[in-house]
């Protein structure tokens, strides 16, 4: 059988093919030397280790955040994994918030210390303590992982003081998952390697699982390593989706910054609502903060229910907008009730340890949806809760 050889049909596409094979071939031994050896003309190797796909993406988020190079993964959660793995060795000092994300700090307290990493954690609800707690320890660090805003509070850092209280040898990594660009550029504030879960706001449609790490040249070259070894790679068709999406990201992140302000401004005025936590309302505490780095606020606002666990549950029941679920950046608006997802095998002291009371609720605004009637969805489903208790 004659051996088909593929040929792009047309090489003036405005887009760029996807490309979804395992494997590439090599016409010839001075293909291999070219492609493989010497790599003085693009070729690919294996489908773990190069895709057509992958590069187009990785180049637009590099442009995106304004870094010297990108990597695509399987999902947030395995850039982070391989981020750290990359860059710290036996016997490495790290400093994380807190507030981080539950499974980044099982990343930091249960699977790191297991090749002798020592971790420090600080809170980040005061920042001048986490300032000072950082400098204490100057001289010590390798590495300090941010993340920006945090959930469900949306505490914010001075990243710029973070990496004045370090000096330039140590290496920040930030989480920015929940402000991408153009609400945060933290590569312009110090930061060295920027995170993204790319299912949340970067895809932006609820329908891949990715993840994203940009940063400097030096460092993505040691993440490159650890991701042809070990394979935490996305597919072709995936990348696509994400590639197809940035186009809108600008688009979608006005609209959902101009919800967010709009609902939050709401449910603030509310008197069933203890306290509304969203940068963009004077009430946050860290609203400084935010007027520095932030130029936008995104589409998540948690707020707390003066109300019992079971009052709260019956609010979130009766709302028909939002879909009860976990995620956000989606075309959809979503709920959940902090205490009965993300956290609800935690114990009464270790809700009260991370400031999460039983009435704690998080909103996550779909563009998709009308403002107006999330806003009448939630008046509906307080007022509806409140006359059942006053009766």
């Amino acid at each position: 059988m004659t051996k088909h050889r593929n040929d792009d049909a047309y090489t003036n596409s405005i887009e760029a093919p996807t490309y979804q094979s395992a494997s590439y071939y090599f016409n010839n031994a001075e293909h291999v030397k070219a492609g493989l050896h010497d790599r003085s003309e693009p070729a690919g190797r294996y489908g773990r280790y190069s895709n057509p796909t992958w590069i187009a993406v990785e180049n637009q988020l590099s442009e995106l955040s304004g870094a010297e190079s990108s990597l695509v993964f399987s999902s947030g959660m395995a850039a982070h994994v391989t981020a750290f793995l990359a860059l710290l060795e036996a016997g490495d000092e790290v400093v994380l918030p807190s507030e981080s994300y539950r499974q980044v700090r099982n990343v930091f307290h249960h699977i790191l210390p297991k090749f002798g990493v020592k971790v420090h954690e600080f809170s980040i609800r005061d920042p001048e303590t986490f300032i000072a707690n950082v400098e204490a320890l100057r001289g010590r660090i390798k590495l300090v992982h941010l993340e920006m805003p945090s959930s469900p509070h949306m505490y914010l850092i001075d990243v710029e003081r973070v990496r004045a209280a370090v000096g330039p040898d140590v290496i920040i990594t930030l989480d920015s998952s929940f402000s991408p660009p153009p609400n945060f550029y933290a590569l312009k504030w110090g930061v060295d390697l920027v995170l993204f879960s790319a299912t949340k706001y970067l895809s932006g449609h609820g329908d891949i699982v990715a993840g994203v790490a940009s940063g400097r040249e030096e460092l993505i070259e040691k993440l490159r390593w650890y991701r042809d070894t070990t394979g935490p790679i996305t597919d072709g068709n995936t990348a696509f989706l994400l590639r197809r999406s940035l186009y809108t990201l600008q688009l979608r992140m006005e609209r959902v910054n101009a919800m967010g302000l709009e609902v939050a401004r709401y449910l603030e005025a509310q008197p069933s609502v203890d306290r509304v936590y969203y940068n963009g309302l004077d009430s946050h505490p860290h609203r400084k903060l935010a007027q520095r780095y932030l130029n936008g606020f995104g589409g998540v606002i948690t707020f707390e229910l003066n109300m019992t666990e079971e009052q709260t549950a019956a609010v979130v029941d009766r709302l028909r907008v939002p879909f009860m679920a976990s995620n956000f950046g989606a075309p959809h608006t979503l709920v959940e009730q902090s205490t009965f997802f993300t956290y609800f095998e935690y114990s009464e002291d270790e809700l009260k340890s991370i400031g999460v009371p039983r009435g704690t609720v998080r909103l996550a605004l779909g563009y998709s949806n009308d403002v107006g009637a999330v806003i009448k969805d939630l008046d509906q489903a307080l007022a509806h809760v409140q006359q059942t208790t006053a009766s």
